[in-house]
């Protein structure tokens, strides 16, 4: 007799993925994708703080949008933790996790494949390839990746998630060690991320530009749509041409009442900013 194996699939974006995916890349998202594995009773996925698993259903995330039957497993949970033990050393550490090359689908699919000769759905592998084939994407990208904190775990609702990486190394014999001095707290990510987000890539000012006029273009309402020399203003901001007095600052921010969905070249700007601050006054500061 085997023993089941199943992937949760969760939407991080609770819906908002179908909002956002035109912008980013030219139709609806479904979702934008978290899995993790189910067997042997417990939730396995993978993080910034390494392999580490749950009670089915017990992230923060709750009980996922879909549950997708994998087969049955012949291997025993014995030789599954010597599995997890050697990649949770090496190629699924922590400090290798990557947001969009190297994350929790990557584990589960490969787990997947190791329990049962299968992985997991391609299209949710395939999604991070095809934000990051569009300009719009490449853009968001590295601050995307700065939005995510360091222990990107997704915290349990059982006060705290297990290191797998920690309990095979203290010698978890059946199930893993859940004593709390092999327990490892798992960093609770708190929203909205209200840290200045700063990297060094410079501003994409051609794809920015092209994504402004088209939004702008979208605008229906005379009081969030800007002129066609408040667009100049802007990518004179955005280039370092045109100083951020307050007439300019207003109209900058300007962008902020269009829906949350079209502020992306907003938000990049105001990031390089941030980066190299270039505000006039402390109240613009204060307002970013």
């Amino acid at each position: 007799m085997g023993f089941k194996v199943q992937v949760y699939i969760y939407d991080l974006t609770q819906g908002m993925a179908r909002t956002m995916g035109p912008a980013l890349i030219g139709r609806p998202l479904d979702g934008v994708w978290h899995t993790a594995v189910v067997v042997y009773g417990k939730e396995y996925f993978f993080g910034g703080g390494g392999i580490e698993y749950c009670n089915p259903g017990g992230t923060m995330m709750g009980q996922p949008l879909k549950i997708e039957d994998l087969g049955e497993t012949q291997i025993t949970e014995d030789l599954f933790q010597d599995y997890l033990r050697t990649q949770s050393q090496d190629r699924f550490r922590g400090d290798r996790y990557d947001l969009f090359r190297h994350n929790c689908n990557n584990f589960s699919h490969e787990t997947a494949q190791f329990l049962v000769g299968k992985g997991i759905p391609q299209h949710i592998l395939d999604l991070p390839n095809e934000i990051l084939s569009t300009p719009m994407g490449q853009m968001l990208a590295p601050m995307i990746q700065q939005m995510t904190p360091s222990g990107t775990s997704l915290p349990s609702n059982i006060g705290s998630g297990n290191s797998a990486a920690n309990g095979l190394a203290n010698g978890a014999a059946g199930a893993f060690s859940t004593a709390p001095n092999t327990q490892k707290e798992v960093q609770k990510t708190s929203f909205p991320f209200k840290d200045f987000i700063t990297f060094d890539q410079p501003l994409k000012v051609d794809g920015l530009s092209k994504k402004l006029e088209e939004f702008n273009n979208a605008q229906k309402n005379d009081d969030t749509k800007l002129t066609d020399s408040e667009v100049k203003v802007v990518l004179g901001i955005a280039k370092g041409l045109v100083r951020l007095s307050d007439e300019n600052f207003n109209i900058l921010t300007k962008v902020d009442k269009w829906e949350k969905s079209q502020i992306f070249p907003l938000l990049d700007i105001l990031r390089s900013k941030c980066l190299k601050p270039s505000f006039d006054n402390s109240e613009q500061i204060k307002e970013v």
